[in-house]
């Protein structure tokens, strides 16, 4: 995507001009979940890569984009662009950004996870390594948690010493960029397909939910009825799910509980050999504790209240302004209130929009993210709240 002269230099000057306020206004206050639905939040807009791997930034307030590149005329197809090669969990903190690079390497035979860290200025220019991680690596697909100035993942050693191949190595680990550091590298378990799903915050505890399998299962290579129900069964059998948390404050982590509602009904499928059955998933947003099993869901709302909602997949959605939104397309969809699990209707007035996210609700508007399937490109749109939800 190639952007006018006009637009690159007004982006570099916003983002100067975010870059030399003052320090406290660049780490958000909030704690916020970094994953395939929701990217890093700066200021009133986010940082986001597309699918040629160039870092962008999306401004809510005049629903403007750019590329991260200061120059003039440029193709953003190579090395030289500045927006390239910032993909992997990229922040913005003290004015600067950050992110990761892999840094797996052999010592002799033996092959050694790690992580490099990098900065740049805020428009991708001046880059420098401030840091290396042993014992651990992070890849640009998963999931993290920011705030403080620190950014929390699941750190993997994919070739632990001693281990069977496919075993890993999974820690929850916590990086402060303007410390070089890390805050937190706990092993939460070694067992294969590990990784960890952050919830959110709430309280001054960070959730999140570990996954992994304790063994490898007995695979039957068949398309078949009779292996179909063999692979589901031993899936169950040797997949785990542990819901954790971190104390913000005394980095403690320890369990905690699911809703017994949602608890209930979920082991009411699992009863069934036949039923394909996944785990319960949490996101926490504006306050709320939303758990759901793609096919039941329960609210537990700001005030604790507790909302079951029977058939109603609540996985994964955008949650702005006291709603959870299903995805949103041009015209008649649909989304429900925190406060009492109520459908209400919204309607799209803009075109070409399919699967479409609310990333914000700012100054009396959502922001609604979407692919544009035609340009094969992020675009982004602004509709009035008065206008959006319908009773």
């Amino acid at each position: 995507m190639k952007k006018t002269l006009w637009i690159i230099l007004a982006f570099a000057l916003f983002l100067s001009g975010c870059g030399n306020s003052a320090k406290s206004s660049a780490v958000p206050s909030e704690y916020f979940v970094i994953d395939y639905n929701d990217r890093f939040q700066y200021e009133n807009g986010e940082l986001y890569v597309d699918t040629s791997q160039r870092l962008h930034f999306a401004d809510f307030s005049s629903v403007t984009d750019a590329v991260i590149c200061p120059k003039p005329n440029c193709p953003h197809t190579d090395e030289s662009c500045s927006a390239l090669g910032m993909d992997n969990h990229p922040v913005i903190v003290e004015g600067s950004i950050y992110w990761f690079e892999d840094n797996t390497r052999y010592e002799g035979d033996r092959p050694i996870s790690g992580l490099n860290v990098y900065k740049a200025a805020i428009d991708g220019t001046g880059r420098v390594k401030t840091d290396t991680v042993d014992g651990v690596t992070l890849l640009s697909g998963a999931g993290s948690a920011f705030g403080s100035g620190v950014l929390y993942f699941g750190g993997i050693n994919e070739h632990p010493e001693g281990k069977p191949f496919g075993v890993r190595e999974l820690y929850l680990c916590g990086y402060d960029f303007a410390g070089k550091r890390l805050t937190v590298k706990e092993l939460l378990c070694v067992g294969y397909s590990a990784d960890v799903t952050f919830c959110g915050e709430l309280g001054g505890e960070l959730y999140f939910i570990l996954n992994y399998q304790e063994e490898n299962a007995d695979w039957w290579d068949e398309d078949t009825d009779e292996a179909r129900k063999h692979n589901g069964a031993e899936l169950r059998r040797v997949s785990i799910a542990e819901y954790k948390k971190l104390d913000l404050e005394t980095l403690e982590i320890t369990d905690w509980e699911l809703p017994e509602k949602i608890v209930s009904a979920h082991k009411k499928r699992e009863s069934d050999p036949n039923a394909s059955v996944l785990p319960i998933y949490v996101q926490i947003k504006e306050g709320a504790m939303i758990c759901s099993d793609c096919v039941d869901t329960l609210i537990v709302n700001p005030s604790g209240r507790e909302i079951f909602i029977k058939d109603y997949n609540g996985n994964d959605k955008a949650v702005a302004n006291g709603y959870i939104f299903d995805d949103l397309s041009t015209g008649e969809c649909s989304a429900r209130r925190l406060s009492d699990g109520k459908e209400v209707t919204v309607n799209v007035a803009e075109e070409n929009v399919r699967v479409g996210y609310v990333a914000k609700y700012l100054d009396g508007k959502y922001i609604i993210r979407y692919f544009d399937f035609d340009s094969q490109q992020t675009l982004y749109c602004a509709v009035s709240g008065d206008e959006f939800t319908v009773e």
